[in-house]
């Protein structure tokens, strides 16, 4: 009889055991199949950066003219430079190491174009370290 009773109250232990230790394992093929996609992501934000020219933790803001002559031509979308017609190329937000000017970040202040850091002129807004991404 006792024997009856200490399995009558161990099965369902058991299973609630093996319930749980299931459970587990699908938390961590879900957290592992959610790592794969996002690693997926993040490579193929890479590639589709590379393609673009730009690399991987920049930040597009604007098309303007590569000519230093023209860097008051900006857009929002590709084309080219009304004054000389070169194809504009995208200005981006980029760490210090790869940068080539401090620029303000505004659109409309695409001709703010400094050697050091500070503030726009134009608007006060700190001036972010830039290149251009000619391909």
């Amino acid at each position: 009889m006792r024997n009856t009773i200490l399995i009558t109250l161990a099965v369902p232990v058991l299973a609630l055991l093996l319930v749980g230790c299931s459970g587990k394992k699908d938390d961590s093929a879900a957290s592992h199949d959610h790592q794969q996609m996002n690693n997926t992501m993040t490579h193929d934000a890479e590639m589709s950066a590379e393609m673009s020219g730009k690399q991987a933790g920049e930040r597009f803001i604007y098309y303007t003219c590569p000519m230093p002559e023209h860097k008051h031509i900006h857009s929002k979308e590709p084309g080219q430079c009304t004054e000389c017609g070169m194809p504009l190329v995208q200005a981006v937000v980029t760490d210090t190491a790869q940068m080539e000017f401090w620029g303000c970040p505004m659109e409309a202040h695409s001709h703010v174009r400094h050697e050091n850091s500070g503030k726009c002129p134009e608007c006060g807004m700190n001036l972010k370290p830039m290149r251009l991404v000619k391909n």
